[in-house]
């Protein structure tokens, strides 16, 4: 039920995904901030704006399922995390999808205008 309104590979440096991440700083353990801008540094990333006529969020936080993939495995099995994600680090989690529906807006700009004018 998703339109992917706008798709594109990123190769990241690390600067670019503490930048994206900055948000986490400071909320999640140091040791998980770290992890979570090493994945988004290590290879390609793909960038997607999924947009869905209602709750495009949410529905996308539930595909994702929960960011925990130890706890993905266990309780949503066949969601993305469970299935993509790396039980050994807390940051490698599969898939990142906004928290907020406010935050959405944002972090396509990023991706989808700032990046790709850098």
């Amino acid at each position: 039920g998703f339109e992917v309104s706008a798709i594109q590979m990123f190769n990241l440096d690390r600067s670019q995904a503490k930048e994206f991440h900055e948000v986490y700083e400071g909320v999640v353990r140091p040791n998980e901030f770290t992890a979570m801008v090493d994945q988004l540094c290590s290879g390609p990333c793909i960038a997607m704006e999924c947009r869905k006529a209602d709750g495009a969020v949410a529905a996308l936080r539930t595909l994702a399922g929960p960011a925990d993939v130890e706890i993905a495995q266990a309780l949503r099995p066949s969601t993305l995390r469970a299935r993509f994600g790396d039980v050994q680090s807390k940051g490698c989690c599969g898939v990142h999808c906004t928290d907020l529906p406010e935050d959405g807006p944002l972090e396509v700009q990023y991706f989808f205008s700032i990046l790709n004018n850098m």
